[in-house]
């Protein structure tokens, strides 16, 4: 798959492919512009046609032509391979288990149920504009306010009350009665008389009002179903295919996707209609879940083009539980990153190792302080709650006064408001057992808080609703903390929405001045006087001599693979943009990913979270650690760190050489405002090359 990657990259020039949609105009060398992914008005965003690279050193983002598809697309990275292997003209083989012929067929059924789907939305769509059959769902479709445009973009439809209409259609124009059940559109008839054997289809949608559900890319993959009579259930959706998963897709998010980039915001709804009025009426970045529940793979899906959440979900019971349910998958869905956080006082706990179900070495270290701050998670993102008016949908709120919709949504409820609302609102505050049961719910909350100043502020807010002394609840809010201390996610909720944040399990924590030699320095000291010393160390892994910033790549990911644990201890260091390998860069996405979303890979398989185009680089990245020798946890955090130290350094020489040929064009062009900015993003460059150096040292 190296190959194929290296073939693409070879035949898209990654210049022509980000001209696309950012005007670009010649700097010296490179290519600059506007970044697509942050608001800028002077040029930040450079790409580099010689290295085949972008950087934007205003939101320091970076990569090759792969990351750039990912990033401005949405796309995961196997996505990302089809779209510039199509363009490419390159052939992709899937590598997963089946043979060639096999894949091809199962390609082939693909494309046939993507063709089906296509005919259906057409049949569905024009029954709705034409059948006499279908005045009452066209009175309907008025009824709920939807308007004429949005039923031809979206392309609502209507399923005939007949039982086998649709079907009789699609086989008179050769389709089977197996690839009709197969896309979801027909079930067989049970013939009770003879066994239960088939006898026939007859049609999964029947006198519904029909929502045609596409991916992100426009293609329909299913359908959603609204009864209009008394049928039973409400809303039907299509069963699962090889092209559908309820639990994976968002309705609209094909139309939505673009305004949520661009406004940095998504709102999720819970019905279709829902999201058909909120598009009509210009709030365009909204998404409808199928059904009422907002999954982890959902959030997978959003992170890619936004990280601010606004859940605008119906203001009942049902929606209530939803929103609860829709927090925590987005808790658990966004990455973290590691924050320096400071110390108020030390503790001295030690280490704790466990051996793994598979043997390896189990990282669990309880954290330690070892100088003025300590590194904490952080979700990298803001989650908050659209308050509605009580008893009214979103579509109902929206027809009816658009302006309290428009700021419900520039102004929703952080989630620690949300609480303060939602928790209390059985209780009477009046009484003792209410004031004294809403301290009881709202501590842990308040504990969550990272940030003291606003943590004291929601302690002055939460004595004032019970009328309590504030210092009795500090008190209080003290002891559950200590209590609360092996506690797995806690939240800082920030004015906007929230940024949760745990003390990491697996992670010592870390002074801003710790940090690890270089690898091989310990090697080339201890050589000069220790020649056994020297030739033990280098049987233990790669050799320290080498150059190629690939090989340490795949060096590092092969420890990873072997040892998820370490991720920790690596990605304080170093990012996905300090890759040099587009394969490599994407393997550490995923290892990262999923073990910050506390599902460690080392008790799944590595098919369930790599794509089978990777699993070709993985055996290559294992191939790379296979001969090391056994060592215990500390040797090989010690390892990883010196890896991930060697290629964060290379990366940010990489960029601040590309930094100093821009610097030298912009003096040469008398451009004193670029030469400024590129003299201050340098001195940032040295600045963090100095601290990993002195880090270096003061390990040694």
């Amino acid at each position: 798959m190296t190959a194929v990657i290296d073939t693409i990259k070879a035949k898209i020039d990654v210049v022509d492919e980000v001209s696309a949609v950012v005007t670009l105009q010649k700097s010296g060398k490179s290519m600059k512009g506007l970044c697509p992914f942050h608001n800028e008005r002077t040029p930040s965003f450079y790409v580099f046609r010689e290295s085949q690279t972008w950087h934007c050193f205003g939101c320091n983002e970076g990569g090759d032509v792969f990351s750039f598809v990912q990033k401005q697309q949405g796309l995961d990275f196997h996505e990302a391979l089809l779209y510039l292997a199509e363009k490419a003209g390159v052939a992709v083989e899937e590598h997963n288990g089946s043979n060639p012929e096999e894949e091809r067929e199962a390609s082939a059924s693909r494309e046939r149920l993507r063709k089906l789907n296509e005919d259906a939305l057409l049949w569905f769509h024009q029954m709705l504009l034409r059948s006499k059959e279908a005045e009452g769902a066209r009175a309907y479709v008025e009824s709920r306010g939807i308007s004429a445009e949005s039923v031809l973009s979206f392309g609502l439809g209507y399923a005939s009350e007949q039982w086998d209409g649709l079907s009789r259609y699609f086989l008179s124009h050769g389709y089977t009665e197996q690839e009709l059940v197969t896309g979801g559109l027909a079930r067989w008839r049970e013939n009770d008389n003879f066994g239960g054997e088939r006898n026939g289809i007859y049609d999964y949608f029947r006198n519904r009002l029909i929502f045609p559900i596409r991916d992100d890319r426009g293609r329909v993959i299913g359908f959603g179903g609204r009864a209009l009579g008394d049928s039973k259930p409400k809303y039907l959706n299509s069963p699962q295919t090889v092209l559908f998963e309820k639990n994976t897709v968002l309705y609209a998010i094909d139309m939505a996707k673009d305004a949520i980039k661009q406004i940095g915001q998504v709102v999720i709804v819970e019905g279709y209609v829902d999201a058909v009025i909120a598009h009509q009426y210009g709030t365009k970045q909204t998404v409808a879940c199928i059904g009422s529940a907002i999954t982890e793979k959902h959030i997978q899906k959003l992170k890619k083009l936004t990280k601010q959440v606004t859940l605008a979900l119906d203001p009942d019971a049902a929606g209530s539980a939803a929103t609860e349910q829709g927090i925590k998958e987005a808790l658990k869905g966004f990455d973290r990153t590691m924050v320096p956080v400071p110390l108020a006082g030390g503790s001295n706990n030690k280490a704790a190792r466990q051996p793994s179900q598979k043997g390896q070495q189990k990282f669990n270290k309880q954290p330690q302080t070892r100088g003025i701050i300590r590194l904490e998670e952080q979700v990298d993102a803001e989650i908050n709650v659209l308050q509605l008016p009580p008893g009214e949908d979103p579509d109902e709120v929206i027809r009816r006064d658009f302006s309290t919709w428009f700021y419900a949504v520039n102004h929703p409820l952080s989630l620690i408001d949300y609480y303060f609302t939602v928790k209390t609102v059985d209780l009477n505050m009046r009484e003792p057992e209410g004031k004294t049961e809403a301290a009881r719910r709202l501590l842990p909350v308040v504990g969550m808080i990272s940030n003291r100043i606003k943590r004291d502020a929601y302690i002055r807010k939460l004595a004032g609703m019970i009328s309590i002394d504030e210092r009795s609840l500090y008190d209080e809010l003290q002891r559950i903390m200590r209590g609360q201390q092996t506690v797995g996610i806690t939240a800082d909720f920030s004015g906007k929405g929230i940024q949760a944040n745990r003390p990491q399990q697996g992670v010592k924590e870390r002074s801003i001045l710790d940090g690890e030699e270089e690898p091989g320095a310990e090697v080339e000291q201890k050589g000069k006087t220790d020649k056994k010393s020297n030739t033990a160390h280098a049987r233990i892994g790669l050799d320290r001599t080498e150059q190629s910033t690939l090989k340490w790549e795949d060096y590092l990911i092969g420890l990873l693979v072997q040892n998820p644990g370490l991720c920790p201890h690596v990605c304080v260091i170093i990012n996905e943009g300090d890759f040099a390998g587009t394969d490599t860069r994407e393997l550490y996405h995923l290892l990262n990913s999923v073990y910050q979303r506390e599902s460690s890979p080392s008790y799944q398989s590595l098919e369930q979270f790599v794509p089978s185009a990777l699993m070709p680089a993985v055996t290559r990245v294992l191939e790379s650690v296979k001969v090391m020798s056994p060592r215990d946890a500390d040797a090989l955090i010690k390892e990883a760190i010196q890896c991930a130290t060697r290629l964060k350094k290379k990366s940010l020489q990489q960029l601040n050489t590309e930094l100093q040929f821009l610097l030298q064009e912009a003096a040469a062009a008398g451009d004193k405002n670029a030469v400024r900015q590129f003299q201050q993003q340098s001195v940032a460059i040295q600045r963090q090359l100095l601290t990993l150096n002195t880090a270096t040292r003061l390990q040694g």
